[in-house]
């Protein structure tokens, strides 16, 4: 009789005679798919013995499983105590903060509720008010870099760097009102940068690159 199990290959199959999974490797499709406690059952006059042998086998594999289960059942118990004593605790906190917010709560035990909701409050209020000093920054760069584009030529005023006339380059009469501002930015920022403090310059400007060679 030949298998299609693959060959050459630890894998754990059911053996055609105790019927439980055992350990194999098999070296071609006609070995017996027949475990090594159960070579010996093959003859038909050894029927007997091999029954008794399998009645032994399934009885130990149901004890280990039996104890595996319970082993998997208490630590599952434990598991569980500890999430429900987690949940019940949110759930506490959840009925104080509706008690809170209904103004049913006397101010003793509603304390620490209220420090957590100011806590959380200021949390969201400082995230915000760094993302907002990062958009800043994220503008002033970028007018600083349109700046070194557009701007006044050195000793003749009247000529910007891009080629046309001060008076008739748009973008640097609308950057004209923040160059000061943008100017202000990038002292700040070079003082972080000297400072080796995180700044706000862009990788193209003079001092980052000079410090970067």
């Amino acid at each position: 009789m030949t298998h299609s199990y693959p060959l050459y290959v630890a894998i754990r199959a059911q053996c055609f005679c105790c019927q439980s999974l055992q350990p194999f490797t098999f070296t071609s499709p006609t070995d017996q798919v027949v475990c090594a406690a159960c070579l010996h059952h093959l003859s038909a006059e050894k029927a007997e013995r091999r029954d008794a042998e399998h009645i032994r086998l399934w009885v130990g594999q149901y004890a280990d499983q039996q104890e595996n289960h319970r082993q998997f059942a208490e630590k599952s118990a434990v598991a569980d105590a500890a999430q429900q004593s987690v949940i019940d605790g949110l759930a506490a906190q959840v009925a104080e903060l509706r008690s809170v917010v209904a103004g049913e709560s006397d101010r003793a035990k509603s304390a620490g509720v209220r420090a957590l909701l100011e806590s959380d409050l200021v949390r969201r209020a400082e995230r915000k008010t760094e993302l907002a000093h990062r958009q800043l920054d994220w503008a002033m760069a970028v007018l600083w870099q349109v700046g070194q584009l557009h701007h006044a030529v050195e000793g003749a005023p009247l000529a910007c760097v891009c080629g046309r006339n001060t008076a008739t380059c748009a973008e640097g009469r609308a950057l004209d009102p923040q160059r000061q501002a943008v100017l202000d930015w990038e002292r700040k920022n070079l003082v972080l940068l000297r400072a080796a403090s995180r700044h706000a310059l862009p990788d193209d400007h003079p001092e980052v690159q000079k410090r970067r060679a």
